[in-house]
């Protein structure tokens, strides 16, 4: 699928079919703070319910998102986790979509997204806390 970045006017390619919603997949997703790294999970993982407790991530109180914020560890690039990053142009760095703190449960999947709710998914949501989270 293709999203045209209404800054610069140029397209930005995915290889997905359509934006993902995160309820049909009872999944969160984060983006870093460039914008160009997608970290999705399950909403049953293990490790988030012992986080934040028995909460789908877009219904997290402010207390919780900042729980779940805190306890991950830096994205491999571009900064931290945030629930109040969107999704950014490949190319110009503009907004192209909404976070997921503005309601927003509607993803995409940038390159090397970090993906721990596949099927064949050897890490869970514990590989991005912090020791001791």
């Amino acid at each position: 699928m293709n999203v045209l970045c209404e800054a610069c006017g140029k397209d930005n390619a995915f290889a997905q079919p359509h934006r993902y919603h995160a309820g049909f997949g009872d999944q969160g997703f984060l983006y870093n703070d460039a914008g160009n790294l997608t970290l999705v999970w399950g909403s049953y993982d293990p490790a988030y319910t012992q986080l934040v407790g028995k909460v789908h991530p877009w219904m997290l109180s402010e207390v919780q998102r900042s729980r779940l914020e805190d306890a991950l560890i830096p994205a491999p690039k571009g900064g931290r986790w945030r629930f109040i990053n969107p999704p950014r142009c490949m190319h110009c760095g503009a907004p192209i979509g909404e976070p997921l703190s503005s309601g927003n449960i509607y993803y995409l999947k940038y390159p090397d997204t970090i993906d721990l709710d596949m099927k064949d998914a050897s890490t869970s949501f514990s590989a991005v806390l912090r020791s001791g989270s």
